[in-house]
């Protein structure tokens, strides 16, 4: 029977990391045995993931295009009759 009678945050989250570094460990660990064992599956899926990536990395460079050449452009001029909410126009009468 252990009795405790000091609490330490430190000392818990200690013990997390080392926990969440061996699991850490352990998973590399498998992703090796798996490239070892499985050489052909496990080349296909990298491939897969990097061409999946390279998709996303070139629709977000489209997406950046097309805001650059939206920002680039003059708004449209709208004609002398073109209705304005909140907007009301001032003259004044030079003397």
């Amino acid at each position: 029977m252990v009795f405790r009678f000091y609490s330490s945050q430190l000392s818990q989250a200690t013990r997390s990391l080392a926990l969440w570094v061996f699991v850490g460990g352990l998973v590399l660990m498998g992703f090796g045995l798996l490239t070892i064992l499985l050489r052909d599956v496990f080349i296909f899926i990298v491939a897969g993931l990097f061409f999946v990536a390279g998709l996303v990395v070139m629709s977000w460079g489209v997406r950046l295009l097309i805001a650059a050449l939206r920002m680039g452009r003059r708004p449209r001029q709208a004609g002398p009759g073109a209705y304005r909410e909140n907007v009301s126009v001032r003259i004044d009468s030079q003397p």
